[in-house]
């Protein structure tokens, strides 16, 4: 038996060499937690935000999307371990809730 917990899933995307619209990234990474084995129960496009820190003078802002999902306590490692060479992701935060 798998025990599912929560989590905010936060994500940062650099769109710099991504031609398509960000809802189409957005419903890309939805169904690759699905793949995973997480049930996404809230998707929110936040929009574009201004960084505090810039640390790429070149991006200065970028989109952010969150997810809330039911997943196995696996899927954070194994999301990051996914993504890690996608280009389109600039930042991945999961947290529990």
């Amino acid at each position: 038996m798998n025990d599912l917990n929560k989590y905010r899933v936060t994500m940062i995307y650099d769109l710099r060499n991504y031609a398509e619209p960000v809802e189409t990234l957005i419903e890309k990474m939805k169904a690759l937690l699905e793949t995973l084995g997480a049930k996404v129960e809230k998707t929110e496009n936040l929009g574009v935000k201004d960084f505090v820190r810039v640390t790429d003078r070149r991006l200065p802002n970028a989109p952010y999307a969150q997810f809330e999902i039911e997943a196995p306590s696996s899927l954070p490692v194994a999301f990051r371990e996914k993504l890690r060479l996608d280009r389109s992701v600039k930042r991945i935060l999961v947290q529990s809730i």
